[in-house]
């Protein structure tokens, strides 16, 4: 007999543990589904960002309430997510960076948050051990915070079904299944699974899974390394999200550093199909894009991709070279945390758009079929409220924000 639910979710990353979560709550008959493990893939490597500096104008809204969520989220679901609303930075060197973060500034003031720019007196009574020779500025935030990124989506998954969910994670969904011009269900590696709704929430994979739909998703891979120091001796209470690198430290007082600017693609053959549409992105911030050819193509070639079951949790190589330059400059920044040594090191394949926004939209063409993926490195803090907005669309049919700048349509589909 074919189980039979409200509504199904396609990946079990932040959005669609939040999805999933809200959907219960509300009442809803919901099945998540996830090839791999909950969080497996990018949700568990990010850098752990909660923040609404620095966000596109389009998301800003969705970010403050999103915050309210973050702030309230441990007591809600009765679990320890590391937490910590200490504020976000980013430190500037150059008159040019100076400029963008002024733009920020007098973006933060019309839509109503708290960003401010920080002398380098300022900058090092917040960051007591910084070191900040060579520094024009920095961009504060003090109501961003950080969450680690390994317990968040699980704990979601684990409050989804305490309120009755679903969760079955290493079961691949191979394609969604329609019936009389709209969704009906998914097909997964078990079987057939029937739903009036379905949500793909299902990061780098939506593309593929997207396609035989007709549905054209323009997204492609861009890998993202983070390595993890053994503990430091100092204290940093703000997470520096940009600036000579990045890096977030832990309550064990280890130190997550991230390669922060490089934007690297390993080619696939939808990079010949869909790198036009990157171009604009490219030229713009071609000094800090870097193109692979190799094991990826070759794996792309062999059709390795096209099985969801042959990748249960897409695992790249982490950038070293980028990882061991960024360990040089925390040093720099940090002298006082003496000669660093990783422990280990990960890396993970963003679902990245070609102007750096998400798909948050139903399905023009299949009525029932909703797409939130695309978040293009920004969806970890993030996440939770796209998972509310969700709960919205398909409990009460609309959102109270404008999802316009998030249609699939906007790239001509």
């Amino acid at each position: 007999m074919t189980a039979k639910f409200d509504t199904i979710i396609v990946g079990g990353g932040i959005v669609g543990a939040t999805a999933a979560y809200y959907l219960a709550k509300a009442g809803k008959r919901v099945a998540l589904f996830e090839k791999g493990r909950i969080a497996g893939e990018q949700s568990s490597r990010n850098w752990g960002a909660v923040r609404v500096q620095g966000r596109d104008p389009s998301q800003v809204p969705m970010m403050l309430d999103c915050l309210d969520i973050w702030r309230g989220i441990e007591a809600e679901l009765g679990e320890d997510i590391d937490w910590r609303q200490n504020g976000q930075m980013r430190v500037g060197y150059s008159d040019a960076d100076v400029g963008r973060m002024e733009a920020v500034v007098d973006q933060a003031r019309e839509l109503g948050y708290g960003s401010r720019l920080l002398t380098r007196a300022e900058t090092e009574a917040l960051l007591p051990h910084f070191n900040g020779d060579g520094m024009k500025a920095a961009l504060y935030n003090p109501d961003d915070g950080c969450a680690e990124p390994e317990k968040a989506a699980p704990a979601f998954a684990r409050g989804a079904a305490r309120l009755g969910a679903e969760i079955h994670d290493f079961t691949a969904v191979t394609s969604v299944e329609a019936s009389g011009g709209q969704v009906s269900g998914v097909w997964t590696e078990k079987g057939l699974y029937e739903a009036e709704t379905v949500i793909l929430a299902s990061g780098a994979w939506t593309r593929l899974l997207l396609k035989p739909l007709g549905v054209s998703h323009p997204s492609l891979w861009i890998r993202g390394s983070v390595a993890r120091t053994a503990p430091v001796p100092i204290e940093m209470r703000q997470m520096v999200v940009w600036g000579r690198t990045a890096y977030r430290q832990l309550p064990d007082g280890r130190v997550n550093i991230a390669v922060s600017e490089d934007g690297f693609h390993d080619l696939m053959i939808d990079s010949l199909f869909y790198g036009f549409k990157f171009l604009p992105l490219a030229v713009k911030n071609w000094r800090n894009l870097r193109l692979n050819l190799g094991r990826t193509m070759v794996q792309n070639l062999m059709g390795d991709y096209a099985d969801f079951t042959t990748h249960r949790t897409l695992d790249p190589r982490p950038d070293w070279r980028g990882l061991e330059r960024a360990r040089k400059l925390f040093q720099q920044d940090y002298p006082a945390a003496g000669e660093l040594r990783y422990e280990r090191a990960w890396a993970g394949q963003i679902d990245y758009m070609p102007d750096e926004l998400p798909v948050i939209d139903q399905a023009h063409n299949l009525p029932g079929l909703f797409i939130a993926a695309g978040l293009s490195g920004n969806g970890f803090g993030i996440g939770p409220v796209v998972g509310r907005i969700l709960r919205d669309l398909i409990v009460n049919g609309q959102s109270k924000y404008d999802l316009t700048p998030f249609s699939m349509q906007r790239f001509g589909r």
